[in-house]
């Protein structure tokens, strides 16, 4: 009876054993060997936590390795962005002395915002966006003052002033387009067309005038006393004998921008002023 209880829990015993290596790894196993030559090997399971011998183990699956990026580059990037911030509050306070200054003194156009190339165009370096490629290539443009025109010009004439009450031509005296040119910014290239859209001309008299386009040039063709179709002014008091009025001339730059299938319009103002002599004519009637 007690030969065959212990077969009966040999062949138990053998069937677990059978079993057991599937689940368990090489090195975890232990065979042995019975009086009646029958083996059996003893498998060791893997908690079903995750954990061997009290120290939880590491389960990587579902986990996805990340690249490191770029610190250098990141923090590049974020100085640059805080350097265009800073640049487009200068350009705007810019705008503001332009348009509040009787003459433009003391409105300084910023320079262009910070940047160092390489660290944006290197192997793996995304480039910096086409608005921010844009601002930086208008920043270098470096746009022309323009004189302001006033004709008849008061050499023309034996008093060598403008006379009160007679009309004057107004217009821009120097260059109206820019372009188009190309640039390139980080790696992107900008395609930059530059027009002068319109003029404001400070007067000296604390009157200003607005004209659309630049205005038309005074000829000596033109018939005495005619007044200028597009932009002009007449001053109703003198500034002699005592001094001069400083006339200036804004005038807006609406720059056009293409890079990376992107388009847009910065506007920049340019001052440039001259001296005028204004005074009276008496007419001597005998």
């Amino acid at each position: 009876m007690r030969g065959v209880i212990a077969l009966k829990i040999a062949l138990i015993v053998c069937a677990i054993g059978v079993a057991a290596p599937m689940s368990a790894s090489a090195g975890d196993t232990t065979k042995r060997c019975g009086k009646t030559g029958r083996c059996y090997v003893i498998a060791k399971r893997e908690p079903m936590d995750g954990t061997r011998n009290g120290n939880r183990a590491r389960n990587a699956i579902g986990q996805t390795h990340r690249p490191k990026s770029n610190d250098g580059t990141s923090e590049a990037r974020k100085k640059f962005a805080a350097a265009l911030a800073i640049y487009d509050r200068k350009l705007t306070r810019y705008k503001r002395c332009v348009q509040t200054s009787p003459n433009g003194a003391g409105c300084t156009v910023p320079k262009s915002p910070w940047l160092r190339n390489e660290t944006f165009s290197g192997p793996g370096n995304p480039p910096i966006t086409a608005g921010q490629a844009a601002a930086v290539a208008v920043a270098r443009l470096q746009l022309p003052t323009i004189a302001p025109g006033i004709g008849p010009s008061p050499d023309l004439n034996p008093w060598n002033m403008a006379a009160v009450g007679y009309p004057l031509w107004l217009w821009a005296d120097g260059p109206t387009r820019v372009g188009p040119i190309s640039d390139s910014v980080s790696g992107l290239s900008v395609s930059l067309d530059a027009e002068v859209t319109g003029l404001t001309f400070r007067m000296g008299d604390g009157h200003s005038i607005n004209c659309a386009g630049s205005g038309r040039q005074w000829t000596t063709a033109v018939k005495p006393g005619a007044k200028s179709p597009s932009c002009g002014y007449s001053y109703t008091k003198p500034s002699l004998p005592d001094r001069t009025y400083t006339v200036a001339a804004i005038a807006n730059w609406a720059v056009t921008w293409t890079s990376n299938g992107q388009s847009g319009v910065i506007n920049v103002p340019a001052v440039d002023t001259i001296e005028l002599p204004v005074g009276e004519l008496q007419v001597l009637v005998r």
